[in-house]
C-alpha cells in the first residue's frame, strides 16, 4: 500500500500528464522533435547514442546527422523512451500552464536545440 499526497482540502490530486513525451510499445521508425522554433523528424536507423544527466535535467540523443539536446526536469522517461526506440515525439510544453506544487508525470521539456552536422560529424555554424 502506498501513501498518496492529500491537498489542503484533504483530496487526493491527480497528476497531470505534461504532454512533453509521445511514445508507444511498438519502436517507432522516425523521432519526431518540436522546438519552439524547429520541427524535425530523424530515422532511428541514425540514432548513435543517448545520454543523460546525473540530475536528469539534460538529455543529449546523438544522432549521425542531428545532435539534439533536450532540458528539463525528470528526463528519464525521454531516455529510457528513446534508448528502446518507442519515443515517437519529444516537444517543449509551456510549464507556466501548470500550477505551481501542482503534480504531474513524466517529463517536463523546456528547451530543446537540434544542430546539424556535416558530413565530417561537426555542428554546422
Amino acid at each position: 500500500m502506498s501513501l498518496k499526497p492529500k491537498l489542503p482540502g484533504g483530496e487526493t490530486p491527480n497528476p497531470v500528464d505534461t504532454g512533453c513525451l509521445d511514445s508507444r510499445e511498438v519502436p517507432s521508425v522516425c523521432l519526431r522533435i518540436e522546438s519552439a522554433r524547429q520541427r524535425i523528424a530523424v530515422p532511428y536507423a541514425l540514432l548513435l547514442r543517448v545520454e543523460i544527466s546525473e540530475d536528469e535535467t539534460r538529455c543529449e540523443i546523438a544522432f549521425a546527422t542531428h545532435t539534439v539536446t533536450v532540458h528539463g526536469r525528470h528526463l528519464r522517461g525521454v531516455y529510457v523512451a528513446v534508448s528502446q526506440g518507442h519515443a515517437m515525439q519529444i516537444r517543449v510544453e509551456d510549464s507556466a500552464k501548470f500550477l505551481d506544487g501542482e503534480l504531474y508525470f513524466g517529463p517536463m521539456i523546456t528547451g530543446i536545440q537540434i544542430e546539424s552536422l556535416d558530413e565530417s560529424g561537426r555542428a554546422r555554424r
